[in-house]
């Protein structure tokens, strides 16, 4: 009998592969003892890349690099003036029943004359056009909403824009206080004074609001983690609450979505230790998507346009197209 019957056999293709690593190990080792300050990276002439960068570009990312520090020095000296209301704005958005959707206000003008051209072309009865009439008044509903965040306790801020080499150094490291490093990555603040002026200087970066406590349970469940140990762990059991916040009286999501939807007099006061900021620091910034996709944006050539800066009541809407 063999006695070597028993052992597993290797595939020849693997003894190859094996044999071809040893050897380049030892060309390896032969080099760096004949030449010890040649590298053993070596880059090859296709990896070599030379990158053409214009004129212009240069001057427009240099324009742009000192309207964000000047506008930063005006509004920490000078503050928002008019641009930021120290009073609750309300302002009016027209919702459509039928189709669960807000009416922009350019469609609803459009609407609006077609439906004037209609009637005007029409040769219905009267009664027909009253009956219309009705119907369109019942579809359409016009709802009072809070524009600016004036009043709240928290509000919940997004980075929108990304902090590229034109972006000012005091911008980056005013969005690194507020935990804002990545796209698209979101936290909550308690919405202070010091928070609010925060927030004014690094406005155009930012898309902000107050949440209400349904859209905050949809991010804490959708989109909670927290931080265990230093890692980013996933928000999926009551139990890594109790161990963590424990302490303070946090035993499951409901305790979390309560602190979050209103905070307390330690964090209006600024105390990083109250039970608001140990809720903050021990949830992971949200990670949202863009409202755009990369195809509706490069392909279809469709902007963000103009939208950052305090949203008030609106941010419900904007955060759940994020999720």
């Amino acid at each position: 009998m063999n006695p070597n019957s028993d052992l597993q056999l290797v595939p020849e293709t693997l003894l190859k592969k094996r044999h071809d690593l040893d050897a380049l190990q030892a060309k390896r080792a032969a080099e760096a003892i004949n030449n010890p300050r040649v590298s053993r990276k070596r880059i090859s002439d296709k990896s070599k890349k030379v990158k053409v960068v214009k004129a212009e570009t240069i001057l427009i990312q240099s324009r742009h690099r000192k309207n964000a520090r000047t506008r930063f020095n005006r509004v920490s000296k000078k503050g928002m003036q008019t641009r930021a209301s120290d009073k609750s704005v309300v302002k009016t958005k027209v919702w459509d029943s039928v189709k669960e959707e807000e009416v922009d206000e350019k469609e609803l003008e459009k609407r609006q004359e077609k439906e004037q051209q209609d009637k005007a072309a029409a040769d219905d009865s009267d009664d027909d056009e009253e009956v219309a009439d009705e119907k369109n008044d019942q579809q359409l509903h016009k709802i009072p909403y809070k524009a600016n965040s004036i009043g709240a306790t928290t509000v919940f801020a997004v980075l929108i824009r990304p902090t590229i080499h034109t972006t000012p150094k005091p911008v980056k490291k005013t969005l690194s206080t507020l935990r804002l490093r990545r796209m698209h990555e979101g936290v909550f603040l308690p919405y202070t004074d010091a928070t609010r002026k925060m927030l004014h200087l690094v406005e155009p970066y930012v898309l902000y609001g107050m949440p209400s406590t349904e859209t905050i349970s949809d991010l804490v469940r959708r989109r909670g983690f927290c931080r265990v140990d230093g890692k980013r762990v996933p928000l999926a059991d009551n139990n890594v609450i109790e161990r963590e916040l424990g302490d303070v009286g946090l035993i499951c999501v409901e305790d979390l979505v309560q602190v979050l939807s209103s905070a307390s007099l330690d964090a209006m006061e600024g105390e990083k230790d109250g039970t608001f900021g140990k809720v903050t620091k021990f949830l992971w910034p949200f990670r949202l998507t863009s409202r755009k996709s990369k195809f509706q944006s490069k392909m279809l050539d469709l902007k963000e346009g103009k939208l950052y800066g305090d949203q008030g009541e609106a941010m419900n809407g904007y955060i759940r197209e994020m999720l």
